[in-house]
């Protein structure tokens, strides 16, 4: 296959890069590699693919996380214990921002 479609099912991406799928797999999963996970299957940017093996560094945002990490990641950011649920989260959230003391 000389030339891949913009979009690349698991198997084309691992082609791509030369990998076995369980790699790729696993490095996307691990937020190593740019992918996303669509109706429960992987799909690849090809000119992300490109850009990722150049050396450019796959963007934060684009990252899969759990509800979890992503609580403990906002917890982090305005400085409360890690919360039982969001909503504790959103609480403290508030009464921080109400004292004003958050900062943006």
């Amino acid at each position: 296959m000389n030339e891949y479609p913009i979009i690349l099912t698991l198997e084309q991406a691992a082609e791509m890069l030369q990998l076995s799928p369980r790699t790729v797999q696993r490095m996307v999963s691990k937020g190593k590699m740019p992918g996303r996970r669509i109706g429960g299957q992987w799909r690849f940017d090809r000119e992300q693919l490109r850009e990722w093996v150049r050396g450019a560094a796959v963007e934060p945002e684009k990252e899969m996380l759990t509800q979890a990490e992503l609580i403990a990641r906002e917890a982090r950011r305005i400085g409360v214990d890690l919360p039982q649920t969001l909503i504790d989260l959103q609480q403290a959230a508030a009464k921080r921002k109400s004292s004003g003391d958050e900062e943006d």
